[in-house]
């Protein structure tokens, strides 16, 4: 039998119900599996043992009562350390909030723990998910290959549930920072749509471009947790995704694409016409202009927020004091040019959307690195960044491993505000190529 870790939400919350699998079981192998393996995987910053088995005891009696809670109710699950938590320390993986404790919990939190999920820590991330580790914190590393980066900035999110330390997480997402790491290790990760889900609590990194979402195992998972925190989500009524028309990118804007990801996005179009959708080329307008793009407008976005901090030079990593300090002198032209462009590769994207309905290509280019690249200087956003700019829901699952069993995901991407849409058609997806796979 699969260790409870191992289960998907339902199955958990359907074991919590017949009374075949305790809260306090599950959070209790939960803490053997972090201790099993997160000295090499450092995935946590901070760690609620004690928080979190109190709250499975009374789980646990609350189902012993036959009490009617909701599906997440004793559920496992973790959060970036950029998430506020009352009376719980938020680093944002850096020196310089390495003991800040706040006083109040950001609302996404305290939608999850009124619905009765457990929170048992906060992750590991790149410093304030500014596309570099803080040495005082260290890299998160790959459960599939530790000698490879989990990725960022929600590196730590991703890692520990692809290691079955949690069911799920919540992570943040300004270029990329949810899907990349769930790309590199294997699951499932959701950038909703711009807006869907609030970011009240959450420290900023570029407010125009920012996201929360969820990372789970499955597009299943994502589409309980989004439940959780969009009212009435869950609940309605799924639209028939079996007849999808799917845009796809002309041959040559993935023709830099790492040899075996490329043959692993090919092989999933061809499973995709198994599933009677019809594939079709488009053009994005803003696709090559995308980290020009992104960057004008995050680096003097992000050099506000740390406007106050620059005197403390010698408490952030190097290079994120250097994006900071190119942010302070970035021309203000640029920055009101790139935000005018939002609007217009929004629309753009909303028109190329009224004729597909969705959008599928690779996560990243490649597999996990050893390393996360530096911002400006790799193509790692190449397929990520451009919905962040436009706001689209965009969402990755696995796709398939390369020959030295490195993960690869796909990402989907949906009309605005169409999220639930967009997860339903993941979730057929990935049955075709979870099948796919199998018969290999």
């Amino acid at each position: 039998m699969k260790q409870g870790y191992d289960l998907s939400i339902l199955q958990v919350a359907d074991l919590y119900r017949q009374k075949e699998l305790s809260p306090v079981e599950l959070i209790g192998s939960t803490f053997e599996r972090l201790k099993e393996v997160d000295f090499e995987l450092n995935s946590f910053i901070t760690i609620l043992e004690s928080e979190a088995m109190e709250a499975a005891k009374e789980a646990e009696a609350a189902f012993l009562r036959n009490k009617e809670q909701h599906v997440l109710y004793g559920i496992p699950y973790s959060l970036k350390d950029l998430y506020f938590t009352k009376d719980v320390r938020t680093t944002c993986g850096s020196r310089i909030l390495k003991d800040y404790i706040p006083d109040y919990t950001a609302p996404l939190v305290s939608s999850l723990h009124n619905c009765g999920a457990i929170l048992i820590g906060k992750t590991n991330m790149l410093e304030f998910a500014y596309g570099i580790v803080h040495p005082d914190y260290g890299q998160t590393n790959n459960p599939w290959d530790m000698t490879k980066t989990a990725g960022g900035s929600s590196g730590g999110s991703a890692a520990s549930v692809a290691a079955g330390i949690g069911l799920f997480s919540l992570g943040s997402d300004t270029g990329g920072s949810i899907r990349i790491p769930a790309s590199y290790c294997g699951i499932a990760g959701l950038k909703p749509t711009y807006g869907l889900l609030s970011l009240e609590g959450m420290f900023p990194l570029s407010p125009s471009l920012d996201h929360a979402g969820p990372l789970a195992k499955s597009p299943e998972d994502l589409m309980v947790v989004m439940g959780a925190l969009v009212p009435g989500f869950h609940s309605a009524k799924l639209p028939n995704t079996q007849k999808n028309t799917i845009g796809i990118l002309p041959a040559d804007k993935i023709s830099d694409v790492n040899e075996e990801v490329a043959s692993i996005y090919i092989k999933a179009l061809e499973q995709v016409k198994k599933l009677g959708w019809t594939v079709q080329e488009i053009e994005l307008k803003y696709f090559d202009f995308t980290e020009e793009i992104l960057m004008n407008v995050l680096l003097p976005e992000a050099a506000i927020i740390h406007e106050k901090w620059l005197s403390r030079k010698e408490e952030y990593a190097p290079l994120t004091y250097t994006q900071i300090e190119a942010g302070v002198v970035h021309r203000s032209l640029d920055y009101l040019k790139a935000k005018k462009e939002l609007v217009n590769a929004r629309e753009n994207v909303d028109r190329v959307l009224r004729d597909v309905d969705f959008l599928l290509m690779p996560t990243v280019p490649y597999p996990a690195p050893d390393e996360d690249p530096v911002l400006e200087e790799d193509i790692e956003m190449k397929f990520t960044g451009l919905f962040n700019i436009t706001g689209h829901p965009a969402l990755t699952i696995n796709a398939g491993f390369t020959k030295s069993k490195l993960p690869v995901g796909l990402q989907l991407v949906g009309r605005c505000f169409e999220d639930k849409k967009m997860i339903e058609a993941a979730i057929n997806l990935e049955q075709m190529l979870s099948r796919s796979m199998k018969g290999n």
